[in-house]
């Protein structure tokens, strides 16, 4: 399989979603959301994560600043994941 097979879903017309890291160039990335169930079940917590090209995202720490699919998220957290062609971004909603 080829480096192009490897990122071939990061494109609009599957999962992607356009995101911006300030006046920068566009890229693509897969926002997921999913919900926690957190104090004993006693409460639900909206959690945000990005996976993107650790290339497209390797500059944005702790408090950056991205849009995504028009809207504003900050970083909390950046790390790579398996072989390190991709990142997650832990990210809260603004």
């Amino acid at each position: 399989m080829s480096l192009q097979d490897t990122f071939a879903f990061l494109n609009t017309d599957e999962f992607g979603v356009t995101c911006q890291i300030g006046a920068g160039a566009d890229f693509v990335g897969i926002l997921d959301s999913p919900m926690d169930v957190i104090a004993g079940g006693m409460a639900l917590s909206r959690e945000y994560l990005l996976t993107a090209k650790t290339s497209d995202v390797s500059a944005l720490a702790r408090g950056s600043s991205i849009t995504i699919a028009s809207n504003a998220y900050t970083v909390r957290e950046n790390r790579p994941i398996d072989d390190g062609l991709f990142s997650e971004l832990l990210l809260t909603k603004d």
